[in-house]
């Protein structure tokens, strides 16, 4: 009889992983899937936005190449500042909070930047429309892997990566429609304020970011969150609420009635309440808030979690050096082949001997400034980002077979390759299949390495684990966009040859990535 009772007391007070095991896996995860790939879509239409800008705002704004590289480096600086900002907000006041400020924000900052008349002012509203989309893009990923168990962690965080093909599918959909469209030219003649078709297109593009806010407000905070923070009964009616969803049973049948606590120092994914054994303590005052703060940098900065950091800092650096910039650039290099066929009719040349050509030629003044976009810069970007689908759908359904690590360094230094093909293309469409190899295999490898983030750092450490890794992966991805402005024109080769070295030595990094952290922990 005894042990009966003892039994019956392990299972009511269990840890958050067998609690979440019991609370089920079925629908409150699909369509908390939906919902988060639905923001991650948006997040890849806002971050991609300026890949149509600058070959449509050229005109407008009499850009350059440098200008250009200013211009896609701009959002990317807000993205370093508020990565870090959203990750310790996330971690302070929890993740769904974070998120839908960080897309309001990024919604006002679109809707801003299409009005501003300036170059100046308009790079000032994608300073803020960076800030707030890095904070939707890096917590994200654990918010939502905050309600799956280990089980379904690694496939579930990988079919979020396919909303992101998606987003970036629909955004040459979105600006075929409107930038080529004259009536969405609604300037007057010879007025001042100008309101062109590209400008009605960076306003369109905010509009998703706040239609998402709405798909995240019926869902709760998570409940890993709520446990570290001290709020054990509202994380208990979470798990409650999953178990009614997926089982479509009584709260009160749920088999979990508290949750244990764990010491210092044991698995951090199973944080307690109390660690008295007191699961309904208050929350935290400021000051304990402010000690935890420490805590959380201090344990980042000690091993093993200071080489890991800095090893998924470094290879986020090379992977958004490359990914970022030619993402960036591809519209508007398709342009530039546009622009050569148009010149020097069944001519065969590479990707550098293109935009050295079209660029001495308009330095020449023998073309005038394009006042549209080709339509085969659509095709060509719809087609790269449709290329990307395959992938993520092959990631999501062999991640667990292959493993995270094996499939990260095949898929850095893969896509390594592929960067440095870029100089051996000689037409259109030689650059066109290798961007859809290149884009293919570098889209989903951010993901997998979010996973491998949320893998080896403990719950209380990894939201600002992963904007740190963010902010450097954007700090390249900075680097990569001025340092391809300034030299795309006369000296292409040299961030070609930048992309592919940073892309392989990232990948063979990556051989020295641990497996995982932590102890087992139930399932």
């Amino acid at each position: 009889m005894e042990e009966q009772v003892e039994r019956k007391e392990r299972l009511q007070r269990a840890p958050f992983e067998t609690a979440l095991h019991h609370a089920g896996y079925g629908c409150f995860q699909w369509l908390l899937l939906m919902s988060c790939g639905a923001v991650y879509a948006v997040c890849a239409l806002s971050t991609t936005t300026l890949s149509f800008v600058l070959p449509a705002a050229e005109c407008d704004f009499n850009l350059s190449s440098s200008d250009k590289g200013r211009l896609t480096a701009t959002p990317l600086i807000g993205m370093c500042v508020g990565s870090y900002f959203w990750g310790n907000l996330a971690d302070a006041r929890g993740r769904r909070k974070a998120i839908i400020g960080a897309l309001l924000l990024d919604a006002l900052a679109a809707f801003l930047s299409s009005l501003v008349q300036s170059f100046p002012a308009f790079l000032a509203c994608r300073f803020f429309s960076g800030f707030g989309i890095i904070g939707a893009t890096g917590l994200i990923f654990p918010y939502f892997g905050d309600f799956l168990s280990l089980r379904h962690r690694d496939v579930m965080l990988c079919r979020l990566e396919v909303f992101w093909t998606f987003g970036t599918i629909l955004l040459p959909g979105i600006a075929w429609l409107i930038i080529q469209d004259p009536r969405f030219n609604v300037t007057a003649e010879g007025a001042d304020f100008q309101y062109t078709s590209w400008r009605v297109f960076v306003a369109a593009c905010g509009i998703p970011s706040l239609l998402v806010v709405l798909l995240l407000l019926p869902f709760p905070e998570s409940p890993r969150y709520l446990l570290y923070v001290n709020k054990a009964e509202q994380a208990l009616q979470v798990l409650q609420r999953i178990f009614v969803v997926n089982t479509r049973l009584a709260e009160k049948d749920f088999p979990v009635e508290s949750m244990i606590s764990v010491c210092d120092g044991e698995e951090e994914e199973v944080v307690s309440a109390d660690n008295n054994g007191n699961e309904t303590k208050s929350p935290l005052t400021w000051n304990q808030r402010w000690n935890a703060f420490w805590n959380r940098k201090k344990m980042l900065v000690t091993p093993p979690y200071i080489g890991l950091l800095v090893l998924c800092c470094f290879v986020d650096f090379g992977l958004m050096f490359s990914y970022y910039t030619l993402m960036m650039w591809f519209p508007d290099l398709f342009e530039r082949f546009s622009q050569f066929s148009s010149l020097f009719p069944g001519v065969s040349a590479g990707v550098c001997e293109v935009s050295a050509n079209v660029t001495r030629t308009e330095l020449m003044g023998k073309v005038e400034c394009p006042q549209t976009i080709d339509d085969t810069v659509y095709i060509h970007t719809l087609v790269v980002a449709l290329s990307c689908v395959p992938t993520a759908l092959w990631v999501g359904l062999t991640i667990n077979w292959i493993g995270k690590k094996p499939m990260l360094v095949f898929m850095l230094i893969s896509s390594g390759l592929a960067a440095l093909g870029l100089n051996l293309v000689r037409s259109s469409l030689q650059n066109l299949l290798l961007s859809c190899v290149f884009e293919a295999i570098v889209s989903c490898t951010e993901a997998v390495l979010f996973c491998v983030i949320c893998e080896i750092f403990p719950t209380k450490v990894a939201a600002t684990a992963m904007a740190v890794t963010v902010m450097c992966g954007r700090v390249g991805a900075i680097v990569g966009n001025v340092v391809f402005g300034a030299l795309v024109d006369q000296h292409c080769i040299v961030p070609i040859y930048m992309f592919g070295a940073l892309l392989i030595t990232s990948g063979l990094l990556c051989i020295i990535l641990p497996k995982s952290t932590r102890p087992e922990r139930p399932q």
